[in-house]
């Protein structure tokens, strides 16, 4: 017999060989043994239309691609038709795969979809871009990277993209670490801003010693330490708060009782009718360990002094369980209140404008701690000898971290310099209003040589500039024209070289000694360098750099913020090295609200306040059309010292579900009730 394997097309079934033993068996006898065999089941599947099954040397049956000619196995007993079915759809060769790269399909985004809605573009297929799609889906929506051999996933995909290939979640997780060295991109470090924590300074330590060797630090390292503003501004509150927590104390107390149930509430509310307070606000706690809550507590609470005093007579266990914690507010606490909600006013301010993240320039450093400098000398002066006291011990914090130049960044200075509206005399002055003559005068020396330092980093070396002049003379015929103005210039500056000499003078010394630009509360800086960039190419780079460097941590830990929940308990074994690369990555590349979207959710945070203030209130809705009349009664006791007022802001801001549903529902019974009342 031959040892080709047989060629079976469709249902067809191979020569049965009959022994001679046999051959002479009468025609009957032949005729059962015929009849008796069972009919070959014709085969059923459609994969059968692009295969052809064979039977190998060995006897084995298998089945070849009638498109690229690969073999598979498919015995009846031992294999099925599902490889056969993914290997239809992953043909390069199949006639219905095949798809001309150059052609695109057009397609229109949807709203919320990258591009935009109403850009019409094409696509066309592309498994590495499809790979890095599902690389930044696993990263920005914080998902298990074995999700991708998840089977409903599978399913999914093969519904909408069956040419897809869905790697491992070994691939994925090299694609995801891909993408974070694709994204980082860093060649060069200028400074890290970073807490007070003495944790940090090892940190520091360690970059600088991982990034000198191969020259990625500006100036060696001298300016890489940045210490966070915010911070700092925090320590010298807290400060201020201990030696004023006796005055805070007793008004929490009083606060808090009031707050603790809804007929209390309801019964302060009238007491504020009686004494004709007008104020739109209504009682909040804070929380002891953030001062800013602090100060919310405290400007609301001083408005209600007198409803106060008229709530103490209506109810009769309020001063007795005040007496039994820090007391009864006195006189006096309510003047320390007072004085302390005018100064932590600054502070909250100050705070706010350095955390933004889409408008803060670090010439900005500057000004606000000028503005501290005087507020705390201005509160040292005051007749009250607690707040005295509270305020020297503020300026003590403060000097210890901004009243010695060596222990601070020079770059927040070099900022102010870089600012056309102030400059070096702005600064001069400055210093010296907020300190002696003669430790401005060190200051400013030292301020003067570090910024030419740093100008000589970014100016370009002389070989360049040099080159640049060293244009050859010769004009020929056929040169362009452009070209030949361009060497004309060249002459003329070459010419200038040989009459004048070398203009010695650099940017910097131009750009310090022109006037001031005028104070206006809108000038925009980046714009300012922007215009004037070809007139100080070199400058305006360094000020572009110097201008972006953050003043606080804020923005930026918001953003680490979800290592918790990328290290959950289900997720605990991944490595330091992918973690990172999870978190950083998924700040860098998603992209942050509209201007838009971030107004829409402040005013959705303030009519949820105005709710929440409203807190024990019964809400009577009318519907429409003469229907029934309902009673809502939103009773959101103690939603500050439960949290759960918290957690509606915090889902509200980030976005989630819970949060727009809640605040849907509790915005449209609001609206109907001012409907009804009008």
């Amino acid at each position: 017999m031959s040892t080709e394997p047989t060629s079976i097309e469709g249902s067809v079934t191979p020569p049965t060989s009959i022994d001679s033993e046999n051959s002479g068996v009468g025609a009957s006898s032949q005729a059962n043994v015929t009849t008796g065999k069972r009919k070959a089941t014709p085969q059923r599947s459609e994969v059968w239309s692009h295969f052809t099954k064979i039977i190998n040397s060995e006897g084995a049956s298998k089945a070849k691609c009638n498109y690229c000619q690969k073999k598979f196995c498919c015995d009846v007993k031992k294999n099925g038709t599902g490889s056969l079915k993914y290997h239809i759809g992953s043909c390069k060769k199949n006639p219905s795969n095949v798809v001309d790269p150059s052609q695109g399909q057009l397609v229109l985004p949807r709203k919320g979809v990258e591009g935009g809605e109403g850009h019409l573009s094409t696509w066309r297929f592309d498994q590495e871009a499809c790979r890095k799609g599902l690389a930044q889906m696993i990263v920005i929506d914080e998902l298990p990277f074995k999700f991708v051999e998840s089977e409903g996933f599978k399913k999914f995909m093969f519904v909408a993209c069956p040419r897809f290939h869905i790697p491992s979640r070994t691939t994925m997780t090299r694609d995801v670490y891909q993408l974070y060295l694709d994204e980082r991109g860093i060649d060069k470090l200028f400074t890290v801003t970073v807490d007070n924590a003495s944790s940090n300074d090892v940190a520091i330590g360690y970059l600088r010693k991982k990034f000198n060797p191969r020259g990625g630090l500006v100036q060696n390292g001298k300016y890489l330490h940045m210490r966070c503003m915010a911070h700092i501004v925090n320590l010298i509150v807290v400060e201020g708060l201990k030696e004023m927590n006796k005055s805070v104390e007793r008004v929490r107390g009083a606060v808090r009782y009031v707050r603790q149930s809804p007929a209390r509430l309801q019964k302060f509310k009238e007491c504020v009718v009686v004494e004709k307070i007008e104020c739109k606000k209504m009682l909040c706690l804070d929380v002891c360990t953030r001062w800013n809550s602090t100060y919310l507590m405290l400007d609301t609470a001083q408005n209600f002094e007198r409803a106060f005093e008229r709530f103490e007579e209506q109810d009769t266990n309020f001063r007795a369980e005040l007496e039994r914690g820090e007391g009864w507010p006195s006189v006096d606490d309510w003047t320390n209140v007072r004085d302390l909600r005018d100064l932590l006013e600054h502070f909250y301010e100050v705070t706010l404008r350095i955390s933004g993240t889409s408008y803060v320039t670090s010439n900005n450093f500057f000004d606000e701690l000028s503005e501290i400098d005087i507020l705390l000398r201005d509160a040292q002066l005051n007749s009250n000898f607690d707040f005295n006291v509270m305020a020297i011990k503020m300026k003590e914090k403060y000097d210890k971290y901004w009243g010695d130049i060596d222990k601070m960044n020079l770059l927040m200075f070099v900022a102010c310099v870089l600012d056309p509206r102030q400059k070096l005399k702005y600064l001069e002055f400055a210093l010296s209003e907020m300190s002696s003559s003669e430790k401005a005068s060190e200051m400013m020396q030292k301020l003067k040589e570090s910024l030419y330092e740093l100008f000589d980093e970014y100016k370009p070396s002389l070989h360049s500039t040099c080159s640049q002049l060293s244009v050859s003379t010769h004009v020929s015929l056929g040169e362009p024209q452009q070209k030949m103005k361009r060497r004309m210039q060249a002459l003329y500056k070459k010419r200038e070289l040989e009459i004048c000499g070398e203009d010695k003078t650099s940017e910097l010394d131009k750009y310090l000694a022109e006037a001031n630009e005028e104070f206006v509360e809108d000038f925009d800086i980046l714009l300012w360098w922007k215009v004037n960039s070809p007139r100080f190419p070199t400058l305006s780079k360094m000020a572009r750099d110097v201008l972006a460097i953050s003043v606080s941590t804020v923005a930026s830990e918001s953003a680490f913020s979800t290592g918790g929940r990328v290290l959950d308990q289900y997720r605990s074994s991944l490595t330091p090295k992918i973690v990172q690369a999870l978190v950083c990555t998924q700040d860098w590349i998603r992209k942050s609200s509209s201007q838009e979207d971030i107004k829409k959710i402040e005013e959705q945070i303030q009519e949820l306040d105005k709710i929440e203030n409203e807190a024990g209130a019964h809400l009577i809705i009318k519907e429409l059309e003469g229907l029934r009349i309902e009673r809502l009664s939103l009773i959101m006791e103690g939603s500050h010292s439960s949290g759960r007022g918290q957690v509606v802001n915090r889902d509200i801001v980030s976005g989630g579900t819970n949060g727009r549903s809640i605040l849907s529902i509790l915005l449209t019974h609001v609206q109907v009730a001012k409907e009804y009342n009008k």
